[in-house]
């Protein structure tokens, strides 16, 4: 069975379901991925900042290797924000490259708007447990992202966790438009007035964490339950005959957002590809819709005040 795509601005198909690697560590990585792949997942979503590219690379080159056609499998990877100095873009997407072992990426993202020190610390803080921020505006950092679709090593670029004003900006000063912006995205975020922009423009939305992270301590932490509790969720699944989690994400696909759920064990892997065999009604869509609680769980806070920090600005 071919799962469902959505067509990007440059004419490519990308999946709507896909498999999720953020905190994904080594063997644990390696071996999701190659569960996904034979399970028919054709989307695998990584980042440098992950770190764990050549696990996923080595699950991408055994596949292949068995049959598999490096044509019909998506690969997403993004630019970290230590490396938005406009000298450190092309050496990034190279690494990356180099530890997937791939000659191209099908979609380059910009992780996010703000440029943090250069270096190899992903995470620069400084004694006041700020981040060490740089003054490099994401546009310095766009216009060389898209020499990298002119030299063919990437097929598109996009951006993650934009607001629709800085959306505005790439799309006003940018030569190459983005072709995604991957955002945190779930029944408690449902991020409507940024998908109603986005589809206008023709920009396809991703959700990471479109479960909102069931059994971690982020939710409560902000005073938030678990999305797969929600008695309303619950209440749908049940109807359907189908789980919370594979309510949450087919909520999002009937909407045409991308999904990509996060590295779990094999059974769960599989059922959250069992998902393409009921449809939310209209009432369940928009119960679903009315869940809406503004509850983000990423937040970026330790760049709070620097001025491209995307959350003060309408998302």
């Amino acid at each position: 069975m071919t799962w469902p795509a959505v067509r990007l601005c440059t004419g490519a198909s990308m999946p709507l379901l896909g498999l999720g690697t953020w905190l994904a560590r080594q063997n644990e990585c390696y071996q999701a991925v190659k569960t996904g792949l034979s399970m028919g997942y054709r989307l695998i979503d990584t980042a440098e900042y992950y770190q764990n590219e050549r696990e996923v690379g080595r699950a991408l080159v055994e596949k292949f290797t068995t049959g598999l056609r490096r044509e019909d499998v998506f690969v997403t990877s993004k630019l970290w924000n230590t490396r938005h100095h406009p000298d450190d873009v092309l050496p990034a997407c190279e690494r990356s490259l180099r530890d997937l072992g791939l000659d191209y990426l099908d979609l380059y993202l910009m992780h996010f708007p703000v440029a943090y020190a250069r270096g190899n610390n992903f995470n620069p803080f400084k004694v006041n447990g700020q981040a060490d921020t740089l003054d490099i505006h994401f546009m310095e950092t766009w216009k060389v992202m898209e020499k990298l679709v002119d030299a063919g090593l990437v097929k598109a670029i996009g951006v993650s966790s934009f607001n629709i004003s800085q959306l505005e900006e790439v799309l006003t000063n940018g030569r190459i438009k983005p072709a995604v912006n991957q955002v945190e995205c779930h029944p408690y975020l449902g991020c409507h007035r940024l998908l109603k922009y986005c589809t206008a423009k023709d920009i396809v939305l991703t959700a990471f964490c479109p479960l909102a992270r069931p059994g971690a301590k982020g939710p409560e932490q902000f005073g938030l339950g678990s999305v797969v509790e929600d008695p309303e969720i619950m209440e749908i699944s049940k109807k359907h005959g189908k789980t919370p989690a594979q309510v949450c994400l087919k909520w999002n696909i009937q909407r045409n957002v991308v999904v990509i759920p996060g590295i779990a064990p094999p059974t769960w892997i599989k059922e959250n590809s069992q998902i393409f065999d009921f449809e939310l009604s209209k009432d369940d869509m928009s119960a679903i819709n009315d869940l809406e609680r503004n509850g983000r769980l990423v937040r970026f806070e330790p760049c709070k005040t620097h001025p491209n920090w995307p959350y003060g600005e309408e998302f």
